[in-house]
């Protein structure tokens, strides 16, 4: 709304204080905001809003430092306030450090995906990562090698899907696609490919033991659980796609729905690769990490007539292993 303010009659004793120094430059807030102007409280800011340096400047400028919200928008603005302690984006930074500092934030915020509802906010905070992740791999897509450094990291959960985005998105590119706004939504389907996994108890997925029929079967139900938070998004088919269908097999033996090659995006296939790839790459509470060359491999003996076979290829050539020479090692 910016300037043109709009007066309502409401209390300033039935609002809440949000001071304008916790707005960040850049970012949504998907509650109202108000401001006092002779005694009466005046609507500023509708949601959705997206906030610049300069207006933000301007409230300071004008005496307005502390602004209101009503109680019921307090658990928005706890996921905003949330979100405004994620790392700072240093798109300064050499490509391969740049991408390491867009995973810590990637990471951060799964944090906030796992313990806040999903908003509008949280969702452009998303788009802000995946955009910076689009631009860093089209510069230089062997940056992509720098996330070998995180693969020991004990927050598998919240760094997973960060280097999933990556590495569908340098995949993607090594296939030849440079359309940003498609390489934008597979990364931010990636991002948020297991959003409904912040519906299972943390004692099944941080479970140290192989997990009992039960917990296996919840457990199978995350895409779902997932399709149904962002039901009401503003995400596109793709991302949505990758959300439900990551765990879909060539053969139709995946879930949830059993669907089969033909049946699925080739978008979904790669996200689906990069998935496995660094599932095997990882050390988690059941597994040892494999080196790349050794994921490669297993997943070449053991797991090539289920998953994308272009995927498999693009990520040989992307981390510099000549076809021949991988195919002769053991």
């Amino acid at each position: 709304m910016g300037d043109d303010l709009h007066i309502i009659n409401v209390k300033k004793r039935d609002m809440v204080p949000f001071e304008v120094q916790n707005l960040l430059a850049g970012s949504v807030t998907d509650f109202d905001l108000w401001v006092e102007v002779k005694d009466t409280m005046t609507l500023y800011a509708t949601a959705p809003y997206k906030w610049d340096t300069a207006e933000i400047g301007r409230l300071k400028d004008k005496n307005h430092a502390t602004m209101y919200y009503f109680t019921r928008d307090r658990t928005k603005v706890e996921t905003y306030q949330a979100l405004h302690r994620i790392r700072e984006i240093d798109m300064s930074l050499a490509p391969p450090e740049r991408l390491l500092n867009l995973t810590d934030a990637a990471a951060e915020l799964t944090q906030v995906l796992y313990s806040h509802d999903l908003s509008t906010s949280l969702l452009a905070k998303g788009q802000e990562i995946a955009n910076g992740m689009v631009a860093t791999l089209l510069e230089d897509i062997t940056a992509v090698s720098a996330l070998g450094l995180l693969a020991n990291h004990d927050y598998y959960t919240y760094y997973h899907s960060a280097r999933v985005a990556s590495y569908a998105l340098a995949i993607s590119m090594q296939l030849s696609l440079r359309d940003q706004e498609q390489l934008q939504s597979i990364a931010i389907g990636c991002l948020m490919h297991d959003i409904g996994k912040s519906q299972v108890k943390l004692e099944v997925l941080n479970k140290k033991d192989k997990l009992d029929s039960e917990e296996w079967e919840l457990m199978k139900k995350h895409p779902e659980f997932g399709n149904d938070l962002v039901q009401e998004s503003i995400l596109d088919m793709v991302p949505r796609a990758i959300i439900l269908h990551h765990h879909e097999r060539l053969d139709g033996s995946g879930y949830p729905h059993n669907l089969s090659a033909n049946e699925l995006l080739e978008e979904v296939k790669i996200a689906s690769f990069a998935d496995v790839f660094d599932a095997l790459t990882t050390n988690r509470s059941y597994q040892q990490a494999r080196s790349k060359f050794e994921a490669l491999d297993f997943i070449k003996h053991k797991l090539l007539k289920n998953i994308h076979k272009d995927s498999f290829k693009a990520m040989v050539a992307i981390l510099g292993l000549d076809k021949d020479s991988f195919e002769s090692k053991k």
